[in-house]
This record gives C-alpha cells, sequence and structure tokens, in this order.
C-alpha cells in the first residue's frame, strides 16, 4: 500500500472511530514532524558515540525527506 493511500487510510479510520474530520495532509506532516524528530535525536546520539556510519544513515534518510517535501 503506497504511503499516501495510508494515510488516507488512517484519517479515515479516525474519522470513524472518533466522529470528526481528520485531514490526510495534515496527518502525513505530523508524521514527517515525527521522523524528523527522530532523526534529529539519533544525530546527537551519533555524534556523542562519534558513530559516524550511523551519522551517514540518519543524514541520508534526512536527503530523502527533504526531497519529497520539494
Amino acid at each position: 500500500m503506497p504511503i499516501d493511500a495510508a494515510i488516507a487510510a488512517v484519517a479515515t479510520l479516525l474519522t470513524k472511530v472518533f466522529g470528526f474530520v481528520v485531514d490526510p495532509d495534515g496527518l502525513a506532516q505530523m508524521q514527517l514532524e515525527h521522523r524528523l524528530e527522530v532523526i534529529s535525536a539519533g544525530v546527537r546520539i551519533a555524534i556523542a558515540k562519534k558513530d559516524y556510519d550511523a551519522l551517514d544513515t540518519l543524514f541520508t534518510e534526512y536527503r530523502m525527506l527533504s526531497k519529497k517535501l520539494t
């Protein structure tokens, strides 16, 4: 299932369960913000541990997210 379809499905489920409308774009943005928070925390930990492989992996994920925004 593509990510957009999954987000729309979650938004539909939340609307049915809680009885209010959830904007799929808002839900996608919330997920993006959470991913960025996790990457940020990971970067701080990787720097503290001098784990440059992990740092490279985290920045690769960050670059992929950046491309999705443009």
